[in-house]
């Protein structure tokens, strides 16, 4: 029964030699989901019970082959867009006021450049890679608090870096999953990927 199982395993890796999961010239779009501890809204102050929340962000890329093979992988280059949303919510005391429940909610729409590096090992159906990237955030801040001289409304406008690694398998040539950890943008995100 071992040799069995050996010899299939064998016949899998030795068929999986020689394939090109990332190509020049192909075109490869991700849709996903992912986690952002680090861009988690606070409010300076805040006391009294302080919690924070964070939804995304919700990830679409598209991606580029742009190279033959250069030393052991391709390079692609693409862009994309994230949103994400974060939330606060506080009790804090004014003088002569009170105490007072706040709620302050962020969203972060980021347009993202980024290229990556995808490693050729041969392995067919999988995609390894890292790149940079950069990116503009575009913030909207809101305050909504019992203490109406503290409610407030804002847009502002930064920018940011994106570091980032990950993983893509196909189940079939145009369809996949992938994971990918990173910082600036997301933390992990995951999810589809469409090649053609």
């Amino acid at each position: 029964m071992k040799k069995i199982v050996l010899v299939v395993l064998c016949g899998f890796f030795i068929n999986s030699l020689n394939a090109q999961s990332f190509e020049n010239g192909g075109n490869y779009i991700t849709l996903g989901f992912g986690v952002d501890p680090y861009g988690r809204s606070g409010v300076p102050g805040a006391g009294y019970g302080y919690r924070n929340a964070g939804v995304g962000p919700i990830m679409l890329t598209y991606e580029r082959g742009i190279t033959e093979l250069l030393g052991i992988g391709r390079i692609g280059v693409g862009g994309g867009v994230a949103q994400t949303f974060y939330t606060t919510k506080y009790t804090t005391a004014y003088w002569a006021a009170g105490i007072h429940e706040e709620k302050y909610t962020r969203s972060r729409t980021s347009l993202v450049v980024r290229a990556a590096y995808h490693f050729d090992f041969g392995i067919d159906k999988m995609d390894v890679y890292a790149g940079v990237g950069g990116a503009i955030h575009v913030f909207s801040d809101k305050n909504t608090s019992s203490y109406a001289p503290n409610n407030y409304r804002s847009t502002s406008i930064g920018g940011g870096h994106y570091v980032f690694g990950g993983i893509r398998y196909y189940f079939t040539d145009n369809f996949g999953v992938y994971a990918e950890a990173g910082h600036g943008i997301s933390a992990v995100n995951g999810g589809v990927v469409f090649a053609f």
